[in-house]
């Protein structure tokens, strides 16, 4: 059994008739269609995004009771979206029909995509991949993710990452069958530095991919924690390009196909500027002090790239 197989087995409930998205309440205290862990970063996201046509293509991964693809669907994308569950599906569907959004809806474990199909101008994560804990389900997504994404489309991922307070590195244990050293994550679970895997504690009844026994009791690897550097270079391997990598811990990503040319629209306060500079300079063909300043904003606008992914 695959990690996330086993804990997307009790991850929806159902209260008051509809289904809760308890990935989505962890992160962020609640969680409907209007508010889910990853709206800041596509609210941020998409506005800097080129499309080549009206209604761009969405492919949505990991999407639950369907908040993210609801919120591509109402900007104008034509979504498909997946997930594992086919109750977390089923209430999508039924959000989408009350909604009156046109989003088709796909049980489908997100490691087994098929390589041919159509393209998708963009591919959004939102809060899977970390998730997806073991290197060839990684792998699996990743190689997914390149087969169908549009030759100048982009890749966007939101995702958890190592947090250093999240980490006791003064509380460790071993790995009886490997002799491996892990050390403490949060409360009662275990973190490996060397590979970023975090595991969880579980009552060892199931038999689940990867699952360790450290001092008599079983863990089994939940999350792939990696911080912002790791994340970057791990889907750069992939023949992807970050362009742009931001949040707090570098959780959230826009990346492309390497070499695709494909890139992101300044800054809304810079367009202003540019529609001033040329206004006055119309008015003003002594417009040395004005260009000056529309250099020292771009100049801005590169650092605070490279900032972001730093």
């Amino acid at each position: 059994m695959k990690n996330y197989e086993h804990e997307n087995a009790t991850r929806y409930r159902s209260m008051a008739g509809r289904v809760v998205d308890t990935k989505a309440a962890a992160k962020d205290g609640n969680s409907d269609c209007e508010d889910f862990s990853s709206r800041g970063f596509l609210e941020e996201a998409i506005p800097r995004l080129r499309f080549d046509r009206e209604r761009p293509t969405a492919l949505e991964l990991g999407t639950g009771v369907g908040p993210g693809a609801l919120f591509l669907a109402a900007h104008g994308f034509g979504v498909h979206a997946m997930d594992l569950i086919p109750e977390a599906i089923s209430q999508a569907r039924r959000t989408a029909s009350q909604r009156g959004l046109d989003v088709t809806f796909e049980v489908m474990d997100v490691t087994r995509i098929p390589h041919a199909g159509p393209s998708y101008d963009l591919i959004v994560d939102s809060y899977c991949l970390q998730g997806i804990a073991l290197d060839a389900d990684r792998e699996a997504v990743f190689s997914a993710v390149k087969a169908r994404l549009a030759p100048r489309g982009y890749y966007v991922v939101s995702t958890a990452t190592y947090e250093p307070r999240r980490h006791h590195q003064d509380r460790q244990a071993v790995d009886r069958v490997t002799g491996r050293k892990l050390d403490g994550f949060d409360d009662d679970c275990l973190y490996d530095p060397h590979t970023d895997l975090c595991y969880w504690p579980y009552d060892g009844e199931a038999e689940i991919d990867g699952a360790i026994t450290v001092d008599g009791a079983r863990f089994f690897p939940a999350r792939r924690y990696r911080n912002g550097p790791r994340l970057r270079k791990e889907v750069e391997s992939y023949g992807f390009e970050v362009l742009l990598q931001s949040g707090e811990w570098g959780e959230n990503l826009i990346a492309v196909h390497r070499g695709s040319g494909t890139g992101l629209h300044l800054r809304s306060s810079i367009r202003r500027h540019v529609l001033d500079v040329t206004v006055r300079e119309v008015k003003n063909r002594n417009a040395c002090r004005d260009q000056k300043e529309l250099l020292d904003l771009i100049d801005e606008e590169v650092a605070a790239t490279r900032a972001d992914r730093s």
